[in-house]
Order: structure tokens, then sequence, then C-alpha cells
């Protein structure tokens, strides 16, 4: 198991809303403050495994500022200081710049591993030692260290990590590669021909990077975006440190940009890529959740009360159960999800596109089903 470092901080990303799982995730609870898996969230899952990593006083938050009082109800013992409240979201280059301008202050040298809040993951050691490597080529080379699983399907929904096979490195059982080509998120027919091609892999969201670097790139790659952060960083320093009423002056400035597009693309061949454990996952989509929990010898998965739903002839779904019964009959591969104010029912491999659905709930201006 790799040791705790105080020197290295991870930074949790909790801002986003997890739209493929409508209508569980809304933006009054979203994802990562669902209980999916062994009675806990899966920010509260993420929180206690990088307690292995670092030490709680290096763990920090980013996340809107309304979802403060989910924090408060679901890590109670988290550090307030150590929460990142934006007034409003402007994409990952500014979370993660914000982050890094704080972090700098504890301490200039840190090594940063920023992550999801949703992260899944079964080999907590193997994790353990990932972020180790990370942490290791940080240091030796001042990379900029990205995470990779090998992917399973033509997911649009990620990124594209192209690496030269040829320079892989191992330590403590982990691999790691040089890499060639960033793609953020392309379309399936692109993502098809991607993964025919051993050398792509995933993305599974974030890097290791020291706060320098982070801000030195942001500096290169988004001025715009490091000319408010510089200010933020200004108004750091004095005694009364960051009044929220200031920081949302700030960010009243920021325009929105992504890190993915805006560094990682153009920053490929000077990046290192750590091959994180198989079982990773987002848990993006509900063909997700599906395939991460046992099912009962129809291939049928009930979440909820199982007393609730009847079912003759139902095979390989997935069925979410809120309050009323639910019974269904002569189905297959499917998902319904009901909940007290909406019922879902969706082919399983169109999971993905609940997004969609949610975008024309959106478009009609449903307000109440968001």
């Amino acid at each position: 198991m790799a040791g705790v470092s105080k020197e290295e901080y991870v930074v949790i990303v909790a801002g986003g809303i997890g739209t493929r799982l409508w209508p569980w995730s809304r933006k009054k609870q979203p994802k990562q403050f669902l209980r999916l898996f062994q009675g806990q969230t899966m920010l509260e899952q993420v929180y206690l495994r990088v307690q292995n990593i670092v030490p709680v006083a290096n763990i920090f938050i980013v996340a809107p500022e309304e979802y403060s009082p989910l924090m408060s109800q679901y890590l109670p013992s988290f550090p307030s200081t150590n929460f990142l409240a934006e007034p409003t979201k402007k994409g990952t280059t500014a979370a993660y710049g914000y982050a890094a301008i704080n972090i700098k202050q504890l301490n200039p040298d840190a090594i940063i591993h920023i992550i999801a809040a949703d992260d899944y993951i079964v080999d907590i050691d193997r994790y353990q030692r990932s972020f180790s490597f990370s942490a290791h080529l940080v240091r030796t080379n001042s990379a900029l260290v990205i995470y990779g699983v090998k992917p399973t399907d033509p997911n649009p929904g990620y990124g594209y990590i192209k690496v030269d096979l040829n320079t892989k490195a191992t330590q403590n059982s982990v691999d790691a590669y040089r890499v060639i080509e960033f793609h953020e998120k392309p379309s399936r027919q692109v993502a098809q021909a991607y993964i025919s091609d051993p050398s792509y892999f995933w993305h599974t969201f974030g890097f290791s990077v020291s706060v320098t670097k982070m801000l030195e790139l942001i500096k290169v790659h988004d001025p715009a975006t490091y000319v408010v952060m510089e200010q933020i960083e200004a108004d750091l320093r004095q005694p009364s440190r960051l009044e929220q009423a200031r920081l949302k002056e700030h960010y009243g400035n920021l325009q929105t940009s992504n890190i993915e597009e805006k560094i990682l693309e153009s920053e490929a061949p000077a990046t290192y890529m750590v091959v994180l454990e198989e079982t990773w996952s987002d848990v993006g989509t509900w063909d997700h959740v599906y395939n991460l929990k046992p099912k009962d010898q129809q291939g049928n998965l009930i979440i909820g009360d199982p007393n609730n739903v009847y079912t003759i002839g139902v095979s390989n779904s997935l069925i979410v159960t809120a309050t009323k019964p639910l019974a269904l009959v002569g189905v297959d591969n499917l998902v319904v999800v009901d909940t007290d104010d909406v019922t879902l029912i969706c082919a399983k491999d169109r999971s993905q596109d609940i997004k969609q659905l949610v975008d024309l709930l959106k478009d009609k201006k449903v307000e109440s089903l968001l």
C-alpha cells in the first residue's frame, strides 16, 4: 500500500450534474450525492478512499456554492475551509485554477491530484499505487500526468488518449506511457476507430501536476482565465482572505473554458499517462449501474424495495422503484426508473441518449423535472 504523502494534495471535483442518470440525478441532488453503492454516496466513497493517499487536511473539494447544504449533509466532518465553493460554473479551467491557487498559498511546491467525485474503484491498493507513480513522474519530469484505462466500447462521452506503446514504464505493477495525442469527446464513429487501435485509452478525468505547472499551463493556453486567477490569488494574500462576494465578481469576468480542450489537446506530446485499474467506472449511465451491481437469475437488477416490483417474463433489466408498485410483463433489456414525479422507460443500450432527453426538458423549460 502506498504511504500517505504530506506534500501531495487531492482535489475532488464535484460540480457535475450527472444528466445521464436522470431522473435520479437532478440539479437539487446530482449523481455524486446519490447512494448507489454500499449505502454511501459516491462522494463519500471517494473522500474515504483518498484519505489513504493524503491527510484529510490536504483534501479539497471544488463544487458550486449551491451544493454547500449537500456537503454539510453528507460530509459533516469535512473541513469547511477546504470546500472551494464556486459562485457559478465556468468550466474546468476555472475550477482547477481556483483549486491550484488556494493550495499554492499553503505549499508552493505542492503536487495536486485532480480527480472526479464519482469514480468507482474496486482495487484500492492498485489505485493508491497509481497515484504514487503519478507523483513520481511529476517530480522527476516536471510533467503533467493524466489517467487512463482501456476502453470497452466506443463511448463518445470520454476523452481518448493515444500513447506511444514503446515508451512503457512500470512501477509497482502500474504502467505509464508518453502521450502522443489527446482527443476530447469525439463522435461515436471516430471513437469506434480509436478503440480498434491498442494505443488508445479512455481518459478517466483529471490528472496529477505541480501547482506551479498547472498555473503556467493556464497562463500559456488560456491567458484570459489566468489574468482572473492572478486577481483571485492577490485577494487570497490579503489578511482578510477572499470574501465570497468578491469571488463572485471575479467569476463574473470569466468565460467558460474547459482544460481538456484548452490544455490537454495542446500539451499531449509533453504529457504522461498512468493506467488506472481496469474496474474504474464513472458510473455515468444507467447501463453502467446495471453492469456494476449483482443481478438475479433472470439478469434483473432491482434498486429499492423488491416487494414493490411485480414481473412476469422480464429479463436483463434495471428497475428502480420509488413509492408506488411497478408491474412489468414480457420485456427485456429495459431501464425503468420510477420517482415521485416522473417515470423513465428506456432501452438499456440507449442509456447514453438520456442526456438528449434532459436537453429536451430544458428546451421545453420543464424546470420541475430538471
